[in-house]
C-alpha cells in the first residue's frame, strides 16, 4: 500500500463489520496491517486471523502493529497463496486491488481459500465526486503510482465506481452486497498525516536520483506538498463489495 490508511473514521464500514461473525480471517496484501487491525476491532466476533503480503518490511511493521491480536503473518504472493482450499471463513482485501495486475489470478485464489459458507470483502478507494480535499489525496496517489510504475512496480491509478462495477461483471463475481462510504473525519490539515505523505513522496523520488527524471518529479512532489499544506487533504470515498465464493 502507498501509505498508512486510517480506517477508524469509516463509520459506515465499521457498522457493517459489527454485524459479522468472521470466524477464521485472511487479510490478503495486508501491508502494515492497518485494515486488518480495524477489521478485528470491528467484527462482532472472530476466532483467529492471518495476514499475507509479499513485502517483508511491511509484514514486520504489521507484526508490531498487531502484537496484541491472535494474528499470524505469512510472506507470500496473493496470486499463489500457501493455504489449503476452503481454509478461511472471511477473506479481505483493502486498498490493494490497484497494486495487483493479474486480477483473474487474484480473485481465483481468494475464492479458492474461502469456505463456501464464507465471504470475500473487497474495499477500494474510488475517484468519484471528490471534494477539493479528496482531490489532493487523489493527486498524491496518482503521483506515487506514476513513480512506482517508472521504477518497475505495477501501481494503477485510482479506480472509479464504474470501473469497479465493470470488474465485477468481467470476472463474474457473485456480489451479495456493495456500498460506497467515506471517512467521517474533517481534520483536513492533520500535520502528522501531511508530513507522512510528504515523506513518502520524498522517499520515492529519491530512488530516481542520478536519472534524467529526478528534478522533474522532485519539483512535482514539492508542488503537491505545497497544495496539501495550503488546502488540506482528505481520504477519498471507498467502495466495498461482499462477494460469495462461487467456484466456476
Amino acid at each position: 500500500m502507498i501509505s498508512d490508511m486510517i480506517y477508524d473514521n469509516m463509520i459506515e464500514l465499521r457498522s457493517r463489520l459489527l454485524k459479522i461473525n468472521a470466524g477464521t480471517v485472511l487479510d490478503v496484501a495486508c501491508g502494515k496491517g492497518d485494515f486488518l487491525k480495524f477489521a478485528l476491532r470491528s467484527f462482532n466476533s472472530y476466532r483467529m486471523a492471518v495476514g499475507i503480503d509479499a513485502d517483508a518490511e511491511s509484514l514486520l511493521k504489521a507484526r508490531q502493529n498487531l502484537y496484541e491480536y491472535p494474528v499470524s503473518f505469512v510472506l507470500g504472493s496473493a496470486l499463489s497463496m500457501p493455504f489449503l482450499e476452503e481454509s478461511f471463513t472471511t477473506v479481505t482485501l483493502s486498498n490493494a486491488l490497484h497494486h495487483i495486475e493479474d486480477l483473474s489470478k487474484l480473485f481465483s485464489e481468494m475464492i479458492r481459500v474461502c469456505r463456501p459458507d464464507g465471504f470475500i470483502l473487497v474495499n477500494e478507494m474510488i475517484n468519484d465526486s471528490v471534494s477539493e480535499y479528496q482531490e489532493s489525496h487523489i493527486l498524491y496517489h496518482h503521483y506515487v503510482s506514476e513513480l512506482d510504475n517508472l521504477l518497475g512496480h505495477y501501481h494503477r491509478e485510482t479506480y472509479s465506481e464504474k470501473e469497479l462495477l465493470n470488474l465485477v461483471k468481467e470476472y463474474n463475481l457473485k456480489i451479495s452486497d456493495s456500498f460506497v462510504h467515506e471517512d467521517c473525519s474533517k481534520d483536513y490539515l492533520n500535520p502528522g498525516e501531511i508530513d507522512g505523505m510528504a515523506d513518502r513522496m520524498n522517499q520515492k523520488v529519491s530512488l530516481l536520483k542520478n536519472t534524467d527524471s529526478y528534478y522533474f518529479y522532485l519539483n512535482k512532489a514539492r508542488d503537491i506538498e505545497k497544495k496539501i499544506r495550503n488546502k488540506g487533504v482528505h481520504r477519498p470515498k471507498h467502495m466495498t463489495f461482499l462477494i460469495k465464493p462461487v467456484r466456476p
